[in-house]
């Protein structure tokens, strides 16, 4: 992944926070986490978000809204 690759390495980071990439995708997302200091910060700053909201229990949202609330967030980052 290339230094220029840190909107899909961002894009991407809670599909590799909860293991749901190939294994080729998640080497390439990794590397560029250990390269890239912002991208490592956003990383965390995600991966306690996840923390904060498993504690919140409840059931798992349908498969349909999470397919749109990833549309929606890769939309807002393209026009940023």
């Amino acid at each position: 992944m290339a230094g220029g690759d840190c909107s899909e390495a961002l894009d991407r980071l809670f599909e590799y926070i909860d293991d749901e990439l190939p294994q080729e995708e998640v080497q390439k997302i990794g590397a560029h986490l250990k390269s890239c200091p912002p991208c490592e910060a956003e990383h965390q700053i995600k991966e306690k978000i996840k923390a904060l909201t498993s504690r919140t229990g409840g059931d798992k949202a349908p498969e349909d809204l999470r397919a749109r609330v990833l549309a929606s967030l890769r939309a807002v980052r393209e026009d940023a």
